[in-house]
């Protein structure tokens, strides 16, 4: 593998794309001695005009079905974005692969290969949170299935995604390869002493996720964080919150410190976000179904412990009882309550971070790039 040209909705070399999973991979190919190519599927004015106006007025003409009309389900991205591609493959005639961040999309146009990779199809993420497939989305789904299903490789981060995928897309070639990625955008060697340290001392709780899926859970935590400083012990705790702000809240007691959206690609705001991950006693998303993944893995890389729902995908990876934290099963701010304060009073707290690390120390994408590339090279 010498030469690849690499599409993502979005530009690949952000951090503020798809959970940085382009960048982090396009890094990695580039120290492998890969020629990338990269590509954004997105053209951002056309998307900027569409999410400021016509999404607002769908909106409201689609009222009774609660799914966002994201600029990607319409035929105007499916359009653009294949122009994009065929551009890209004249340009780069000589490329051995074509790589694909996202189910939608794959080489139609020359005889370089497609390889896909992603979390899970639309269908498959509807069908998980119970909800019909809508008008507006039949086209697009049809566009992943055609997509999936011509693709020389596509690959599913996770196990049951791609075990479901298998019985959506029987002749396609749908691989999982083990584990997952950590998107350490860091740029320090884990200090494991100092980290430990802080963690010892902590009296923060950290919360990670955007108010479109996350806001309840927020709030509940709050809620949890509350009951919490109501014992004498506890009555100095403290909770962070990144990727909400203050004012997508309705109630922010003074102990809970809202960042918002913390940039990776902004020097400032990423020393920040690890600042707070290395500084915190845990890290704490009891959403039920599914909770912040990419997040709670990278916490747990950097020796935090976790309190999470036991989330099918999550329990799949890493089985029905956890060495390095807690499951949280009942969705109310006392059973969060519960379960953050048996992480603080483990005797072997230093043990809960130390196996939330090594559980996911070979969570790297050097060896993930590696499997993919063995995967090329054995077809």
């Amino acid at each position: 593998m010498k030469e690849v040209i690499f599409f993502s909705n979005g530009d690949p070399e952000s951090a503020q794309t798809w959970s940085n999973v382009p960048k982090c991979f396009v890094d990695t190919l580039r120290k492998k001695g890969v020629v990338v190519h990269p590509v954004s599927l997105a053209n951002e004015s056309v998307q900027s005009i569409y999410d400021n106006f016509f999404r607002r007025v769908l909106k409201v003409l689609l009222s009774w079905y609660d799914e966002p009309r994201y600029y990607g389900y319409t035929w105007l991205h499916q359009w653009l974005g294949n122009r994009r591609v065929k551009k890209a493959v004249e340009t780069w005639p000589q490329a051995d692969y074509c790589f694909f961040i996202n189910y939608g999309f794959y080489n139609r146009y020359s005889k370089i290969p497609s390889l896909l990779l992603s979390d899970w199809t639309d269908v498959i993420s509807l069908r998980r949170r119970d909800k019909p497939v809508a008008r507006f989305q039949k086209r697009f789904c049809r566009q992943q299935q055609e997509a999936i299903e011509q693709a020389e490789h596509v690959i599913s981060i996770f196990p049951l995604c791609a075990e479901e995928m298998r019985h959506l897309y029987p002749t396609a070639h749908i691989h999982y390869l083990g584990g997952n990625v950590i998107n350490d955008l860091s740029g320090e060697a884990l200090q494991p002493e100092e980290i430990l340290h802080r963690k010892k001392e902590s009296r923060r709780i950290l919360f990670v996720g955007k108010p479109d899926r996350y806001k309840e859970s927020a709030i509940k935590l709050i809620e949890a964080v509350g009951l919490l400083r109501s014992q004498h012990e506890y009555a100095d705790w403290e909770l962070d919150i990144i990727g909400i702000g203050k004012g997508q809240l309705s109630f922010v007691p003074d102990y809970v410190h809202c960042h918002g959206f913390l940039h990776k690609d902004n020097p400032e705001e990423c020393k920040k976000y690890y600042e707070l991950l290395k500084g915190t006693k845990m890290i704490v998303n009891p959403t039920p179904k599914w909770a912040a993944y990419s997040s709670i893995i990278e916490a747990m890389y950097f020796y935090t412990p976790v309190v999470v729902s036991p989330f099918d995908d999550f329990v799949q990876e890493f089985g029905k009882e956890i060495g390095f934290g807690r499951y949280n099963k009942v969705f109310t701010g006392e059973g969060i309550a519960e379960n953050v304060q048996a992480v603080i009073e483990a005797t072997d707290y230093e043990n809960l971070c130390c196996c939330a690390h090594s559980t996911v120390n070979d969570y790297t994408w050097d060896r993930y790039v590696d499997k993919i590339l063995s995967l090329i090279q054995k077809s």
